[in-house]
């Protein structure tokens, strides 16, 4: 089993103050490892989701991924290694209000190589309806329901079939029968392609599916 991720911040600034929790951290993921990180709101949960994806370089420490150190990469090969390695499914993660869903969803594929687009209409037809987005594809955000945006975000989030996907909170606004069909979705892509999957939850019930559980504390 390969180690994925290798992470140590010795300390991180947040507001001019430094984020205890996230003090002397250390995190260690072997790929195909689903891992829960939980905690109070604001304790530096989606820091740290920031930190892994590479969205985050504001910290002293070191961070390897797949062998490679952060500090090693220029912006352009940490884009290209954001958009071809790692899936973000964030709670921030605005889709386009001017594209309607599905151009939202195939977005990452617009800066793929030809080589790296493997993600097929068979399959996008298969996530969009075990997630049953199906009937809202043609639609803009802004007439979708919360809980519609919410399944777009994890839909565009696995397009490329990511090695790593990152999920902050993403049965949040859902109800239990979809709660339940993103979690299958999620841990299917883990058995069947391996991917690491690194959640960030309050949902101790979901957190508790997971490998391992992670809690961040204020110290």
């Amino acid at each position: 089993m390969s180690r994925v991720i290798e992470l140590e911040i010795k300390e991180k600034k947040f507001k001019n103050e430094s984020l205890s929790s996230l003090e002397n951290f250390k995190l260690e993921v072997n790929e195909g490892e689903k891992i829960a990180i939980i905690g109070e709101s604001g304790v530096g949960k989606s820091t740290l989701l920031n930190i892994i994806g590479l969205l985050d370089g504001d910290f002293s420490g070191e961070y390897n991924i797949f062998g490679l150190s952060r500090k090693e990469m220029c912006d352009k090969e940490l884009a290209s290694f954001r958009n071809n390695k790692i899936g973000f499914v964030l709670q921030e993660s605005a889709l386009i209000d001017t594209l309607s869903i599905e151009e939202n969803i195939k977005l990452p594929l617009c800066y793929a190589d030809n080589e790296q687009k493997q993600f097929t209409l068979q399959d996008f037809e298969k996530i969009t309806k075990a997630i049953r987005i199906e009937n809202i594809l043609k639609k803009k955000p802004l007439g979708c329901s919360g809980g519609e945006r919410a399944r777009a975000v994890l839909a565009r989030g696995l397009i490329m079939k990511p090695k790593i996907i990152l999920a902050d909170e993403p049965t949040a606004s859902l109800d239990e029968d979809n709660k339940e069909r993103i979690v299958e979705l999620l841990f299917k892509m883990n058995k069947k392609y391996n991917t690491t999957i690194i959640t960030v939850t309050h949902d101790l019930e979901v957190a508790k599916r997971h490998d391992r559980i992670i809690k961040l504390e204020r110290r």
